[in-house]
């Protein structure tokens, strides 16, 4: 797989939100190129994160995840219920890769991580 992953404007002035990502996708033309979407860059460029990976899901191949302040999900203000709701929506079947620093002792901060993620799925 080859990935157009968008980063935030400190990072990079390229490419920024994730239909940028889809348009160069797009403009490739070939079925590996996909769309590498990270929560942390998302929650800093886009309007509405969840309409974003609604219009990216065609081409979303990968999903990093990291809260509003670059740790480990749970220790910022993202909303995981809704996150996760939206990528199971649009039948996102891929990996969540945790993508950022952890805050405090890892081994917590990561069952911490699971927990919230665990957490946002809904139960059936």
């Amino acid at each position: 797989m080859t990935s157009a992953t968008p980063l935030n404007r400190y990072e990079d002035h390229m490419v920024n939100r994730l239909n940028e990502a889809v348009t160069l996708c797009a403009a490739v033309g070939l079925p590996s190129m996909r769309v590498v979407a990270g929560t942390f860059d998302m929650n800093i460029e886009e309007d509405d994160v969840h309409r974003a990976l609604r219009s990216a899901a065609p081409y979303l191949g990968h999903v990093q995840v990291s809260d509003s302040n670059r740790y480990q999900p749970g220790a910022g203000h993202l909303d995981w219920p809704a996150l996760v709701r939206t990528l199971l929506e649009i039948g996102y079947q891929g990996w969540l890769a945790l993508e950022g620093r952890l805050r405090g002792d890892p081994v917590r901060a990561l069952q911490q991580a699971v927990t919230v993620l665990r957490h946002a799925e809904p139960r059936q």
